[in-house]
């Protein structure tokens, strides 16, 4: 036998129709799939339930499986109509998981301050929204007679092997269980219309380049089904001064040769919050980088710092008398 009907229900082989019976409802309820959604495990022992009873539960199919170990004595135990009854709450529950709506996205430009300071956003953007006039249906609608409202159907193939049974989406009404008899006027049966939507928000300070914000439930509407998201990328704006890394901020800082030199106690350079001071050492080489804490980009209670890269600035235009003077330098 391929399997054992008797052990899946946990009965004994000699059990009557009506302790079949009992195993098989208490078994069902146990795992059926709307109370226990996306677990693959228990779908499947449902479907091993639901097979086992449909041969046990029929006098004729379990006489030949208790003989020859399939219910028709020579191909599959799926052989049968009954199947179908059988079957009917489980691809039901299948057919009533709607289908999501595609997801929208859309690249969102920030600044270096608006990163650092955090903003807020309004944008606009097309979307399919639910039909209002049919309520999102498509317009009139009426159970498939094809599935008779399940959306699966049997499917029976010749093989080599015998007559083999499937059960498929309903072609009739693609899986869905109901047609369309008259489409809505407004939507031509799409069951959504395009539309403009508007959405304001509040970027989180310190967001990153690359980073997505998702909005559950703003993306496109699908006919009987649900919204998907609204995608939010973050495109950060290059900055003329400060370079972002991480959650440091750089930038180079060009010093006069005498300020390397001899050193400078009151040197100012700007930061994203206001120019501050800080000291250059005498003798400090270009290249040299100097770190001021906590003025880099704030994000989940961690701050980063500021890094200043230290330039010299060598002036383009000289007179005579200054030339003089540089050559004149022991260096």
């Amino acid at each position: 036998m391929s399997k054992d009907y008797y052990n899946i229900l946990g009965v004994g082989k000699n059990a009557d129709e009506t302790e079949i019976k009992k195993a098989y409802r208490k078994l069902s309820k146990e795992h059926h799939p709307d109370l226990n959604p996306d677990n693959k495990e228990s779908e499947e022992k449902f479907k091993s339930i639901a097979e086992a009873y449909s041969v046990l539960s029929d006098k004729e199919k379990k006489l030949n499986y208790d003989r020859f170990g399939t219910a028709d004595g020579r191909t599959n135990p799926f052989a049968g109509d009954n199947m179908e009854d059988i079957l009917s709450s489980f691809y039901g529950s299948i057919r009533n998981r709607k289908s999501k709506g595609g997801d929208i996205r859309i690249n969102l430009k920030l600044t270096l301050e608006e990163i650092y300071n955090g903003s807020n956003k309004k944008i606009i953007y097309k979307k399919f929204v639910k039909c209002t006039p049919c309520g999102g249906t498509g317009g009139d609608i009426i159970s498939c007679v094809t599935c008779n409202g399940i959306g699966m159907v049997n499917q029976v193939q010749n093989t080599p092997f015998g007559k083999m049974q499937s059960t498929v989406h309903c072609p009739k009404c693609n899986g869905e269980g109901k047609l369309i008899i008259k489409k809505c006027g407004t939507c031509v049966g799409n069951g959504v219309n395009k539309e403009d939507m508007s959405f304001e928000f509040d970027t989180p300070k310190g967001i990153m380049d690359g980073e997505t914000l998702r909005v559950f439930n703003m993306g496109n509407a699908i006919r009987n089904g649900l919204e998907g998201d609204l995608l939010i990328n973050v495109v950060e704006i290059l900055h003329e001064k400060f370079k972002r890394v991480g959650l440091d901020i750089h930038q180079k800082v060009n010093l006069s040769y005498k300020d390397l030199v001899l050193g400078n106690d009151s040197i100012e350079v700007d930061t994203m919050d206001k120019k501050i001071r800080f000291k250059i050492t005498s003798g400090t080489k270009v290249g040299t980088m100097l770190r001021v804490p906590n003025k880099g980009f704030v994000r989940d209670n961690m701050t980063g710092d500021m890094l200043l890269e230290i330039w010299v600035d060598i002036p383009s235009n000289i007179d005579e008398e200054e030339k003089e003077k540089i050559k004149s330098l022991k260096i």
